[in-house]
């Protein structure tokens, strides 16, 4: 079976891939839902009836048995284990995208205190931020005896049926330069007065950003995205910068 396209890695991306696609739009004659595979979105299957059962997807889908497999609903955030007579009404979903796991075993874990329903014992880092749509700024913490493990990019997380495991979301921390000292401050979207706050800068200073070659200064209640390794260099109005 080919691929057909990547997961989006944001928000932003699987926004614009599902107004391309339109998995929730019928043909004539029937239904479309989108497959996914690891990492991947399959090519869109066609079922006939506007509320298929787990069982007439799961062999629309090509898997059999299709009593050996649990199909799995990504509602981005959360996840539904779709049981074989289970009914998937498609007319009343803006997308309906399935992941289909051979053996029939289904483990539980939730984020931010929200429960989700997965196929295999281990699930990726890139998978969870689909699942919960959590935003490319946040990263996974989850609990490790006393302490705090973050799920760190690439990484997987083991799924036990001994228990539930339990994660939770923060802000990705980022290290920047300010005046040629490192910062350490959380990424995201910020102001340019956030930003000033977050930085430590002294008040009344402008704050320029190297972008490329070019230093800009950024402009009062400009929103910028900080990320890794940007570099910023404070200046006194009107004076040479710091």
């Amino acid at each position: 079976m080919e691929y057909h396209d990547k997961l989006p890695d944001t928000i932003e991306e699987a926004g614009k891939h599902h107004e391309a696609e339109k998995p929730h739009s019928h043909p004539p004659g029937g239904f479309r839902i989108q497959m996914a595979e690891e990492d991947m979105l399959l090519p869109p299957i066609t079922v006939e009836q506007s509320n298929p059962t787990g069982l007439q997807i799961l062999t629309a889908a090509g898997c059999t048995p299709p009593e050996d497999h649990a199909l799995i609903q990504l509602l981005r955030p959360g996840t539904r284990l779709v049981g074989l007579d289970d009914q998937v009404s498609l007319r009343e979903q803006e997308e309906c995208i399935f992941r289909a796991f051979r053996g029939g075993e289904v483990f539980l874990l939730t984020i931010d205190g929200h429960g989700y329903e997965w196929g295999a014992p281990e699930i990726s880092e890139k998978t969870l931020h689909y699942v919960s749509a959590a935003p490319e700024e946040m990263v996974f913490v989850m609990k490790d005896g006393d302490r705090e493990c973050e799920i760190k990019d690439g990484e997987s997380v083991r799924l036990s049926h001994a228990g539930i495991e339990h994660l939770h979301t923060r802000p990705r921390m980022v290290t920047v330069t300010l005046d040629g000292e490192e910062k350490t401050i959380p990424a995201g979207v910020y102001t340019t007065e956030e930003l000033l706050n977050s930085l430590g800068v002294e008040p009344g200073y402008l704050l320029n950003v190297m972008k490329g070659d070019q230093l800009i200064t950024l402009r009062p209640n400009e929103r910028l995205h900080v990320k890794d390794g940007m570099v910023f260099i404070s200046q006194v109005p009107g004076g040479a910068s710091s």
